[in-house]
């Protein structure tokens, strides 16, 4: 049976969890935390990933109110914005010391301590209106698993959603170091999502105005040596008006995504929707969950 406590007002249920120093993500490191826990709450790039996912979801009908579970959730960055924003979610990762710092993040929401790479057939609960891997598909060795275990937990006709970091052109050691295993290009995630057999597929690039950037920043960056300094120069938040700057200019290619996504602009991320087949073919509204329009 798994473990439940309470931590600052949120519940956590232990099912099973990773070793604090697991190879694909050490978090005995804590000057690398304390720059991840710094970047998570002020860095213009997670402070709009977090308005773009809100606004995707609304975009295909999945809104305020929807029972929503984030895989991989980590410190719980996404989970506690979605909890504010409305959203019933549960975070889940294999990491305790993450989910703590979660639950700190987010007394509103649930979470489960679960190692990830022993599948999904562990956890307590289905039936989500949408399951969602930001920024963790990378990181593993067979993508196409953690996708179809998200979808197990999904009802018929709801969504799998996601953020991937695009553009092998990208590629440095930050990827190493990041535990990445590939940055996705739309064909090759495409594929992964049809290997899963869902409907109504969505792929559409953001962060677009960072690749040049990107592309200096990653090679002046990792010339650095020392793994603890390429991870804060990474991490490290901009000074107030340039991380505005870019919070603002980010903002505003956002409002021209329509037109943007029409011409098929690559961008240092891509986010991406699927439906779950249904074989009933019922309607899906429920719980502040839409047909997407």
């Amino acid at each position: 049976m798994p473990r439940s406590r309470r931590r600052h007002g949120a519940r956590i249920e232990v099912i099973s969890e990773l070793d604090a120093s697991h190879a694909g993500f050490d978090v005995t490191d804590e000057r690398t935390l304390r720059a991840l826990r710094d970047a998570e709450d002020r860095h213009f790039w997670h402070l709009t990933r977090n308005e773009l996912i809100v606004e995707r979801l609304a975009a295909i009908g999945v809104r305020p109110g929807a029972r929503f579970v984030e895989l991989g959730c980590g410190g719980g960055c996404v989970t506690a914005y979605l909890s504010r924003a409305g959203y019933d979610v549960v975070g889940v990762d294999g990491h305790r010391a993450l989910v703590e710092l979660a639950s700190s993040r987010a007394p509103d929401a649930r979470f489960w301590v679960h190692d990830l790479s022993r599948g999904a057939g562990g956890l307590p609960e289905r039936g989500f209106d949408a399951a969602g891997l930001f920024d963790v598909i990378e990181h593993l060795d067979d993508p196409r698993a953690a996708l179809r275990d998200a979808l197990d937990l999904v009802r018929d006709g709801g969504w799998l959603v996601g953020t991937v970091p695009a553009s092998m052109r990208l590629w440095s050691r930050v990827d190493v170091q990041a535990g990445h295993r590939r940055r996705n290009e739309p064909s090759t995630l495409r594929a992964d999502l049809r290997s899963i057999d869902v409907a109504d597929i969505r792929i559409a690039p953001f962060n677009r105005v960072l690749v040049p950037a990107m592309m200096v920043q990653r090679r002046v960056v990792s010339r650095l040596g020392d793994r603890g300094r390429i991870s804060e120069a990474n991490l490290g938040v901009p000074p107030w008006w340039a991380n505005r700057l870019a919070a603002w200019v980010l903002r505003a290619e956002r409002r021209l995504s329509p037109v943007l996504d029409r011409r098929n602009l690559p961008g240092a991320s891509l986010w991406f929707a699927a439906r779950k087949r249904t074989n009933r073919g019922e309607g899906v509204p429920r719980g502040g969950v839409e047909p997407p329009t």
